[in-house]
């Protein structure tokens, strides 16, 4: 967009528009930008509005998490064009954070004290959100695909597994369900949340059990962050609970990252050996030798994380 376009979109209120640039962030759709005008810098969305009651349960969300202080708060909204505007957080970003042994443990802190605040509010006017089914879902129609990979049939008994251990537990709480590290902002002192799309009721470890698995830890330190984020030790059936859940997103993204390039015959290898790890992938993506933004990419970051819930981790 240009400044104009913002200019037009916007309230008289926030001043004169000085700078606009395109932030490349997730695979939602969404259209974002960070706008810098005379009252400060904010970060405009605009998503497409092809379900309206969808996103007024976004909406519900994104207000309320706002108001609590765990998304950026939210200073002007256009429901008709699905337009939102929240002040930019500046900071380094939560990877880097991760990466720098200053800032790791406070950001990991500030992270289970986050996760925590969130699942304690009201979960009025959200729905259920089933991470389980989502994954089962997203199987059934890649495994119909050409070149969905036969080595990847182990991993459907997790979901029957995690299915099972969940069945007499049935504590939902309000929840992010897309926890990834892009998700996640660090402004020097503390997270916080962004992207919202997929919030929605669901069992309180699972966004711990999602963002551990992209952060690359073992069980047990995931287990060491759950067991933060709760403030209580786990007891067995919940250690186990947990670690189910994280082969739940290792599938559920498995699936949804090969569910975006169009052709897996040719990219995807016939055998799991030939797969790479999850951390030589992680290194492919940060000497650029693959990109996320590229269907290769897509699809081979799909199979390392379905290797990864076949052979575990």
């Amino acid at each position: 967009m240009t400044v104009d376009e913002v200019t037009r979109l916007l309230p008289a209120r926030f001043g004169t528009v000085r700078s606009v640039e395109a932030i490349q962030v997730g695979l939602s759709g969404a259209g974002v930008h960070g706008v810098s005008t005379d009252t400060g810098d904010y970060v405009l969305r605009i998503v497409p509005v092809v379900d309206h009651d969808v996103w007024a349960r976004e909406l519900v969300v994104r207000r309320l998490t706002s108001d609590a202080g765990i998304a950026p708060p939210l200073e002007w909204v256009d429901e008709a064009r699905g337009v939102t505007l929240t002040q930019r957080i500046g900071g380094q970003g939560f990877t880097a954070a991760l990466a720098a042994p200053a800032d790791r443990m406070r950001a990991l802190g500030s992270l289970a004290r986050t996760l925590g605040k969130l699942h304690s509010l009201p979960g009025v006017g959200l729905v259920p959100a089933d991470p389980i089914a989502f994954a089962r879902e997203t199987w059934r129609v890649q495994r119909e695909r050409p070149g969905f990979p036969t080595w990847a049939a182990p991993a459907w008994a997790h979901l029957d597994h995690a299915e099972r251990l969940l069945a007499d537990d049935a504590r939902r709480v309000p929840s992010h369900n897309d926890l990834n590290p892009a998700n996640v902002l660090w402004d020097g002192e503390r997270v916080w949340l962004v992207d919202w799309e997929q919030s929605g009721l669901t069992h309180p470890y699972y966004d711990m059990a999602a963002l551990s698995t992209f952060l690359m830890v073992d069980d047990g330190v995931g287990l060491q962050l759950l067991t933060a984020q709760e403030g209580a030790p786990l007891s067995a059936p919940q250690a186990e609970a947990f670690v189910a859940l994280r082969r739940v997103a290792m599938v559920f993204y498995g699936t949804i990252f090969l569910s975006l390039a169009a052709d897996l015959e040719s990219i995807v290898p016939g055998a799991i050996d030939d797969v790479p790890s999850m951390a030589e992938l992680y290194a492919m993506l940060g000497t650029g030798a693959l990109s996320l933004r590229t269907p290769e990419g897509q699809a081979v970051f799909g199979a390392a994380m379905l290797k990864r819930a076949v052979v575990g981790g």
